[in-house]
């Protein structure tokens, strides 16, 4: 039975709209640089609907987490990550045998089947469209694998799969915001390591003479 949105509904069905929407938006990246805009713009949205859903159930700790989010996933990491890639090649090589559209098209079924996923889930309607929250989770997921799959490059797959993170985090905020904060700050401790990661990988891209291709490390395989 159709019912007319509240106001968090509409407010968390536009976040979830713009996620999905930005996340398309690496499929046609074809520099770094575009990538970490990317994920800070992400997070800037994470952060509102951190903070939106705070409001709404009382939660200081959600609130606590939308400041974190802004200072550490929407500012800092991304300036730190830029200065990492400093002086190694940033252009992405797009798959000779998939090109932007069929990537797009690729998404769009991923996309489709996490909300028909989603639909047949027996979840209970709530103050935040708990299918379309799931349907944007697993949507951002599924991106987030399909961008590290696609994109044969090491800087783009740690970015990729910070964004995948990212759909976690929306997941866990609008579906289960009573959740303790410290699930929040684990989440959070993941994209540390993440970074660390990404750390590792540049130095080593930096030894193999600025390339950031992933066949780099072919031959590190025994």
């Amino acid at each position: 039975m159709l019912h007319a949105l509240t106001m968090p509904e509409a407010f968390a069905g536009t976040i979830a709209m713009l996620l999905i929407v930005v996340q398309l938006t690496l499929f046609r990246s074809v520099v770094i640089g575009e990538f970490l805009r990317v994920y800070s713009l992400q997070s800037w949205l994470l952060a509102a609907i951190s903070l939106g859903v705070g409001i709404v159930e009382h939660g200081w700790d959600l609130i606590a987490l939308a400041v974190l989010t802004v200072i550490f996933k929407a500012i800092l990491l991304p300036r730190y990550m830029q200065w990492l890639a400093r002086g190694i090649s940033v252009r992405i090589e797009l798959p000779a045998r998939i090109n932007v559209l069929l990537s797009l098209l690729m998404a769009g079924a991923l996309i489709g089947v996490s909300i028909l996923t989603s639909i047949q889930l027996p979840l209970h309607q709530g103050a935040f469209l708990p299918k379309a929250d799931l349907a944007t989770t697993l949507s951002m997921v599924f991106l987030g694998f399909l961008v590290a799959i696609l994109r044969p490059n090491a800087l783009a797959q740690v970015v990729a799969f910070l964004t995948l993170e990212n759909g976690l985090f929306f997941g866990t905020i609008t579906l289960a915001p009573g959740l303790p904060f410290v699930i929040g700050i684990l989440l959070l401790i993941d994209v540390l390591i993440a970074v660390v990661v990404f750390a590792v990988l540049v130095r080593a891209l930096v030894e193999q003479q600025a390339a950031v291709s992933v066949s780099v490390f072919e031959r590190l395989r025994g």
